[in-house]
């Protein structure tokens, strides 16, 4: 095969001709391609490779852009190829350029920078489609890039971007869910990243990530600590009871429905989300669930409790604030439940103070923050 190959690319006295008599554009184009496929089967003799080097270096001074095109197409992936040669590619026009920058294993670090230090976003592009670069690379191209070649930088598992460059980027694309998103679905970011990042993700973004199940598994991680717990409340408090359903099972299937979460959606007065977690965790209808949680008997709800598998510990003050909703409730007489949440929220801290019932520190906060926001929730039955 490869002397059949070296017979179909070798220039032959036709081209020969061809370049002297008749050396248009299409002619200079296949002579490049062809010169170019020869070279790289490694078959030549050092003189001949030292001449066809030579007529690359003729090539690249070619007035008609679509001849250094041929060139640099040709060689892209040529690893042996002469640096001065790849340079004088790699610094012409984007259109010859971009191939080589994007395949050439030999440009160098200083030059890549170079590259991007000119501010040619078809060329920034190139640089950040590279098959590996190197944290120095991926620095300098967030700091002189705009959004759409660092989205394809952070899309690309072989950046190594450093926790240095990753909060770069997030202070300068701070309010960028075009950003956030691929940070999130990369398979290795700092744990201290993702906590800045999931902080900053809307609402939306944060609903469509709560129901993926190809997270990766440190973003399944950082998704059970306080900012996230923060987020799926968030999020539960103005959802469906189909999307908090969808929710609940989600976290469920993924070991993400923790106690603290469940604790926390039922001093909020989320009740929906509590009970669906409750109804799930025990592995009972959710209107069987319905009926244990409200129960006016002592039994009821310690034996879903039981049943749920939760730290016996916590269950004073999960039945507290079970109680308090529904004596909050019998007390709101229009639709919505103006502050209701904050309210909740001040009389049970109260009432977990004089019946001497220890928060998380952690929860407190948790608390505390919730009690400062103002909202209008519509009431749930």
């Amino acid at each position: 095969m490869p002397v059949k190959k070296e017979a179909l690319t070798k220039l032959t006295q036709k081209d020969v001709d061809l370049l002297l008599n008749n050396p248009s554009v299409d002619v200079r184009s296949s002579t490049a391609r062809k010169v170019s496929e020869q070279y790289q089967l490694k078959s030549l003799t050092q003189k001949e490779k030292q001449i066809a080097e030579d007529i690359f270096r003729l090539i690249t001074n070619d007035v008609e852009i679509q001849v250094r095109e041929e060139l640099a197409e040709s060689l892209k992936t040529c690893t042996f190829l002469p640096y001065d040669i790849v340079q004088k590619i790699i610094f012409d026009v984007a259109a010859v350029a971009v191939p080589m920058i994007q395949y050439s294993e030999v440009i160098s670090d200083e030059d890549l920078i170079t590259i991007l230090q000119t501010k040619d976003e078809e060329k920034q592009c190139a640089v950040a489609k590279r098959h590996r670069i190197s944290p120095m690379v991926c620095d300098h191209l967030i700091e002189e890039s705009d959004k759409t070649p660092v989205i394809i930088l952070i899309g690309n598992q072989g950046a190594d971007i450093s926790e240095y460059s990753y909060n770069k980027l997030l202070d300068k694309f701070e309010a960028c869910d075009e950003i956030h998103e691929p940070i999130l679905m990369r398979a290795k970011v700092p744990v201290a990243i993702l906590e800045k990042v999931i902080t900053k993700v809307s609402d939306e973004l944060r609903k469509q990530l709560l129901t993926r199940h190809d997270l990766p598994v440190n973003v399944i991680t950082t998704l059970v600590t306080q900012t996230r717990e923060k987020a799926i409340l968030n999020l539960s408090e103005t959802s469906t009871e189909e999307d908090v359903r969808t929710l609940v099972i989600h976290l469920h299937n993924v070991d993400r429905l923790t106690p603290n979460l469940i604790l926390r959606s039922v001093c909020v007065g989320d009740m929906k989300f509590f009970e669906y977690a409750l109804a799930i965790k025990a592995g009972i209808p959710i209107r069987n669930a319905r009926i244990l949680i409200y129960d006016s008997g002592p039994l009821g709800l310690e034996r879903l409790y039981e049943e749920a598998e939760l730290p016996p510990e916590m269950f004073p003050a999960v039945r507290l604030a079970v109680r308090t909703f529904r004596e909050m409730l019998e007390e709101t007489e229009d639709g919505y439940r103006d502050h209701f949440q904050r309210r909740m929220i001040e009389r049970l801290l109260m009432l977990f103070d004089s019946n001497q019932i220890q928060l998380d520190k952690a929860d407190e906060d948790y608390f505390v923050q919730k009690i400062g926001q103002s909202t209008e929730i519509p009431m749930q039955e």
